[in-house]
C-alpha cells in the first residue's frame, strides 16, 4: 500500500505548497519538523511527516535521503527512480523533483544542505571527480549494513552538535564533520563502483579526467579547447560527453571551481580583490568583478563584507 507525499493537508500546507516552485531549506523548515542551522543545514529524523507539493519542483539545496524501512519513489529529471529499505537516495541542487510518494511502512532519515554551505564544506576536500560522478549516476544505491550503521552513527553526531546551539564553533565543526561524511562516503562510492565496474562506461572515464584537470588548472586554464587538446579529443566530443554523464557544460564545471576558489579567498584571507584578481589570472580587476557579479550576485566587496 503507498501513500502520497502530495496528500492534503492543512490549508497553510496547501497555500504554501501553490506558490512553492523550489525546495530551499528555509522552505523545508516550514513543511518539515527538523534540526537545522539557519538556512544552510536541515537534519530530518523521519522523511514520512514530511509533506511535498504535487507539483514538480526544482531543488535549491542539496539532499541525501537514507531508507531504513519500505520503500519511497520519485522522478528526477523525468527518470522514475525507487529506493527500498538499506538504499541511499542523493539529489542535487538544480535537479527536478517530480511524482513522490512513499509507501506506508516508509521510514528513514534526511540531510538537506544549502548550495552555498555544500561550497564551503566542499572546500579544500581533494579529489572530488568521483564524488560528482556517482552522484549523477548513481542517484540510488545500496548500503551495507556496515555502512548503513556508519551512516546512522554519523547522521546522530551531526545531529547532536546542531542541537549545541550555544556553543560558538557550532557552525565550523558541523562543517568538518560534514568534510569527514562526504570521505567516508567517498569509501561506499568506490566500493559501488567496484561491484559495478563492468558498467564503467568511457563518458564516465572522460568525466573523471576531465574533472580532475580542472582541479589542477582552473586558475590559469578556463579554455574549454585547453582541456579538450589536453585529453586528446575534441572540444564537441568533450561538451557531448561531460553534458551526457553530468547534466553539465565543461564551462559549468570549470565555473563552478573557479567562483568557489573565488569565495574562498574572499571570506577565508586578507589578500586585496588586485590580489586575488591576479592569482586567478583575470586580465583585470573589473573583468574579476563582473565575472564573480555575474555567477554569485553581488560584488565581490559586498560579499566579503557579508
Amino acid at each position: 500500500m503507498q501513500k502520497d507525499w502530495n496528500k492534503p493537508q492543512t490549508q497553510q500546507n496547501k497555500d504554501m505548497n501553490s506558490k512553492m516552485g523550489n525546495i530551499t531549506i528555509e522552505s523545508v523548515k516550514k513543511i518539515a519538523s527538523c534540526s537545522f542551522i539557519d538556512n544552510d543545514l536541515a537534519l530530518i529524523d523521519d522523511i514520512s511527516t514530511v509533506f511535498i507539493s504535487s507539483k514538480a519542483y526544482y531543488m535549491r539545496c542539496f539532499l541525501i535521503v537514507i531508507c531504513t524501512q519500505g520503500q519511497f519513489s520519485y522522478t528526477v529529471d523525468t527518470i522514475q527512480q525507487t529506493a527500498h529499505a538499506h538504499n541511499s537516495a542523493i539529489v542535487s541542487a538544480g535537479q527536478l523533483i517530480d511524482k513522490c510518494t512513499l509507501s506506508a511502512d516508509c521510514k528513514g532519515f534526511a540531510v538537506l544542505i544549502s548550495e552555498h554551505f555544500i561550497q564551503e564544506v566542499l572546500t579544500g576536500l581533494r579529489d572530488l571527480s568521483m564524488v560528482f560522478l556517482f552522484t549523477r549516476t548513481h542517484p540510488v544505491f545500496s548500503l551495507r549494513p556496515s555502512e548503513l550503521q556508519g551512516t546512522r552513527n554519523f547522521y546522530h553526531l551531526l545531529r547532536q552538535k546542531v542541537l549545541e546551539e550555544s556553543r560558538r564553533f557550532r557552525r565550523d565543526t558541523v562543517r568538518l564533520l560534514l568534510q569527514a561524511f562526504i570521505y567516508d562516503a567517498g569509501s561506499i562510492f568506490w566500493n559501488t563502483l567496484q561491484d559495478n565496474k563492468k558498467h564503467h562506461t568511457r563518458g564516465e572515464d572522460i568525466f573523471a579526467q576531465f574533472i580532475q584537470l580542472v582541479q589542477r588548472n582552473f586558475k590559469r586554464e578556463r579554455r574549454v579547447g585547453w582541456y579538450a587538446l589536453q585529453m586528446n579529443i575534441s572540444p564537441k566530443y568533450l561538451a557531448e560527453t561531460i553534458r551526457t554523464v553530468s547534466h553539465k557544460t565543461p564551462n559549468d564545471w570549470i565555473n563552478y571551481y573557479v567562483v568557489l576558489e573565488m569565495r574562498v579567498l574572499l571570506k577565508n584571507s586578507t589578500k586585496s580583490i588586485k590580489e586575488i584578481t591576479d592569482l586567478l589570472h583575470f586580465p583585470n580587476q573589473s573583468f574579476f568583478g563582473k565575472y564573480f557579479k555575474e555567477h554569485v550576485g553581488m560584488s565581490p566587496s559586498d560579499y566579503r563584507k557579508e
